[in-house]
């Protein structure tokens, strides 16, 4: 094995062979030049119809490119050239002058700066300040994603501002050429657009980021009074953050540290669920034009899965556990006057159930569990101060600007984070870093890893360490074993929610136990698969991190499955991907914020932090994500598949003393003393 001290990549050029044809000459005709243009992964081309009479020199003539371009991007036009066939022709669109988002901009002297809030990180804050994560550490020397303190105070940059108004096409666009270190949030300040606006116009992006050399589209700013549209479901919102919203940077719960209140008085709860039991569409119909077989059975298992349980029975059992905790409340003492609200899938029926003036006045929220919905709901509770609690959500778009909202799930960041600091501790293994080829999740990958290298910093910051990254095509597998060690213990990292490339890289690598010492680290998803072997899990002592795992062996878990099936004669079976328990989450959460209530009345909200109730799953460790934001549960535990066929908690060790090196600082983001290694396969 080679280690490449001062080097991150290992680049293997792939040779590229074209075929020429033999191209007779022939009489040119008036060809007109196509208007329609399309992006294909990063390159503009026109798109041209082929009309009676015109040969591929005409063409070629009328578009000012060679024959051998027309050719090397459409290989058909090697046999003739066919009336109406549609080419892609080759265009050097005209650019913002070739514009660099990525240079550093000395941060302007105007005093602004952010003091850090508990639970912010580097990510979050780029956000904040449509700023990347490295704009804000060149302007911080010596900050790193995994070493921020509350009260720390960061310079920030003040954002690239265009010098000159962008000369916009026809349609509305300007082409931009992504340079290397730029991102989505850089190019969309400069340009004074969102990135969601970037991504609607460049659909190839997907969720990933802009490659080097790739031309992106950017839209005209449009400017209107009109609301913006709806959209049936909200993924990962990388638009600028709200500012103001509050009308106060920092908020601060007036009222709150004073109030008095009667708390035998009777609490007011609403729950949004969406039910919406529909009846399942005949299987015939849904099989009828399928012609693949193995389409045609996936159809069928999914059919009948749904078919075995429909899917609103995951919220029946959420509904039902969320009973079981109100009865318990309420042969307390408590007083609760509980109301549930059936959202459907439907925003229009979630707006009319908010007409309700009588629900100004509820003391708690929870749900709705479509983000689409929870939007809707989380702006109305923000207006009227009521706490909402989410279970499901994980982004933390909504929660950023809101001090009322309360994230239930751990937002990917902290589960990077988290897991970073595990992947750290094991510095003297042998990493690889496993992702799957032309990944939409480029920019997630990048942040995981800047978590794990500043992580070796903290753990062991003088030796070197070898970590690999091995980007994985399904059908070379072999690839991953070439990259383990036989003198040392080999941990591999596949951060992935997909069950194909898990079930491809466990099995691969089961079947070489007998040569190498192998861990392998997951994520919540994992133990929800079924199309593995668990017995695999067990032999590489899979590691994965949960906030829900459910020990069924625990006291609390049987008492509360022996009350379940006394009360509803059956068992909380329906877990989501994430290995949420929809039955126990359902109790726990309601539990929860039911005993806030009844404890300290309506100002729980400033009392988290020395309440920690008995619970079946728990315990739940909120903490604020801004002095403007709500809260987000960040309590994770690590778990090992053992091979003795338990599952059992890891503790991930402790920091070490802090000691303090000269590192260089043009090698700041990638200390030197790491012997990295990057496989591209």
């Amino acid at each position: 094995m080679i280690l490449y001290p001062n080097k991150r990549f290992l680049y293997i050029f792939l040779g590229l062979f074209l075929l020429q044809a033999t191209i007779v000459a022939q009489e040119p005709v008036s060809v007109e030049r196509s208007k329609n243009k399309v992006i294909l992964g990063g390159t503009v081309y026109y798109v041209h119809v082929v009309k009676p009479g015109e040969t591929l020199y005409a063409i070629s003539k009328a578009y000012n490119v060679s024959q051998k371009e027309i050719t090397v991007e459409n290989p058909g036009v090697i046999s003739g050239l066919q009336i109406g066939q549609s080419l892609k022709i080759p265009v050097e669109p005209k650019l913002s002058n070739e514009i660099d988002t990525s240079e550093p901009q000395e941060p302007a002297e105007t005093g602004r700066y952010h003091t850090i809030q508990p639970g912010e990180t580097l990510y979050g804050i780029g956000r904040l300040y449509n700023l990347d994560e490295e704009q804000i550490r060149q302007a911080n020397p010596g900050v790193t994603a995994d070493r921020l303190q509350p009260g720390q105070i960061l310079k920030i940059p003040e954002t690239v501002k265009a010098t000159e108004e962008p000369n916009y096409n026809e349609e509305g666009f300007v082409y931009h050429r992504v340079k290397r270190r730029e991102t989505l949030y850089s190019i969309a300040g400069y340009y004074n657009v969102t990135v969601d606006e970037i991504r609607a116009v460049n659909p190839e992006l997907g969720w990933g980021g802009p490659k080097t050399g790739q031309v992106i589209k950017i839209p005209a700013r449009q400017v209107t009074d009109q609301p913006q549209a709806d959209y049936p479901f909200i993924q990962e919102n990388d638009s600028v953050l709200f500012e103001g919203d509050m009308g106060e940077d920092d908020y601060e719960f007036e009222g709150y540290e004073t109030r008095n209140e009667n708390r035998r008085r009777t609490y007011r709860v609403a729950f949004f669920i969406p039910f919406d039991f529909q009846e399942m569409e005949p299987l015939d119909s849904l099989t009828k034009d399928v012609e693949s077989v193995t389409r045609r059975n996936r159809i069928i298992e999914r059919y009948m899965r749904e078919q075995r349980v429909p899917q609103s029975v995951q919220f029946l059992e959420f509904f039902q556990g969320t009973l079981l905790a109100i009865d318990s409340m309420r042969q307390d003492g408590m007083k609760l006057d509980v109301h549930y609200f059936d959202t459907h899938r439907s925003m229009d029926r979630t707006r009319s159930i908010l007409m309700d003036d009588q629900l100004e006045d509820y003391d708690l929220f929870i749900g709705p569990f479509y983000a689409y919905n929870l939007e809707i709901v989380a702006d109305f509770a923000r207006d009227h101060r009521i706490p909402l609690v989410t279970p499901f959500y994980n982004d933390l778009d909504l929660v950023s600007y809101n001090p009322y909202l309360f994230q239930l799930s751990p937002s990917l960041e902290t589960g990077y984070r988290e897991a970073a600091k595990l992947v750290a501790s094991k510095y003297m293994y042998n990493i690889v870093y496993v992702r799957r080829e032309d990944s939409l999740d480029v920019e997630k990958h990048e942040y995981f890893k800047q978590l794990i290298f500043d992580g070796f910093d903290d753990y062991h910051p003088t030796e070197p360490v070898v970590f690999k990254e091995v980007i994985l095509k399904l059908d070379h597998t072999e690839d991953i074993i070439q990259s383990l060690s036989a003198e040392k213990k080999n941990l591999v990292v596949i951060p992935t929610d997909d069950e194909a490339l898990a079930s491809t890289v466990v099995s691969s690598l089961f079947y070489n136990l007998d040569n190498y010492d192998i861990e392998v680290l997951g994520t919540p998803f994992w133990p929800e698969f079924s199309s593995i072997d668990f017995r695999y899990y067990h032999k590489l002592n899979l590691l994965f991190y949960s906030s829900f795992w459910v020990d069924y062996n625990d006291p609390k878990v049987e008492h509360f499955m022996t009350k379940f099936r006394n009360d509803f004669y059956s068992e909380p079976t329906i877990t989501s991907k994430a290995g949420m328990n929809y039955g126990i989450l359902g109790c726990d959460m309601t539990f929860y914020f039911l005993n806030a209530l009844r404890t300290y009345g309506s100002r729980f909200i400033l009392e988290l932090d020395d309440y920690q109730p008995r619970m079946v799953q728990g315990p739940y460790t909120f903490e604020r994500l801004s002095r403007r934001g709500g809260f987000q549960n960040t309590h994770i535990n690590f778990y090992r598949f053992a091979p003795d066929m338990s599952i059992q908690k890891v503790e991930v060790p402790e920091l070490p003393a802090k000691h303090f090196y000269f590192s260089p600082m043009e090698d700041r983001t990638r200390r030197r003393y790491l012997n990295l290694e990057r496989n591209n396969f």
